[in-house]
């Protein structure tokens, strides 16, 4: 038996199972009473990071507040910051940044994102949390893989 972490709701992966992009992590070990998930317990799962990935860099372009800061900013890079960060404002630790892409001329260059291998899926202060817009993406694709298949 194994503990997995996953987005995607009870009804779906009882009746259908899990797909590997859906697997957010697995648990070391099972958690004992009110015990709470830990990092020193969550190992997190390479495929579903990748995919994950693969969803911001296809997602975050289109989001008009990326424009917007993109036209404000004019040249340089646009970082993807978790939300779960204590002060996305002030000074983000490199686990709190989860990528980036490059702008020129205020424009986003769509093929420059570059994902952050020190970014954690979950840290002491949780989960990851993209923001309303790419969460929403991520879980619509995570979805999506089970009606592909």
């Amino acid at each position: 038996m194994r503990d997995f972490v996953t987005l995607v709701p009870a009804e779906i992966f009882s009746s259908r199972g899990l797909v590997s992009e859906a697997i957010v992590g697995v648990l070391s070990r099972p958690l004992e009473g009110d015990e709470q998930i830990t990092p020193d317990v969550f190992t997190r799962n390479h495929v579903f990071v990748e995919f994950m990935h693969e969803v911001i860099a296809r997602h975050a372009p289109r989001d008009p507040s990326f424009h917007e800061e993109a036209r404000r900013q004019g040249n340089g890079w646009i970082y993807i910051i978790d939300q779960r960060t204590p002060d996305p404002a002030g000074t983000v630790p490199p686990e709190d940044i989860v990528g980036c892409f490059q702008i020129a001329n205020g424009k986003v260059i769509p093929e420059s994102y570059q994902s952050n291998s020190k970014h954690l899926i979950f840290s002491s202060h949780g989960f990851f949390d993209l923001g309303s817009n790419l969460n929403g993406a991520l879980l619509d694709e995570v979805l999506s893989c089970y009606s592909e298949g």
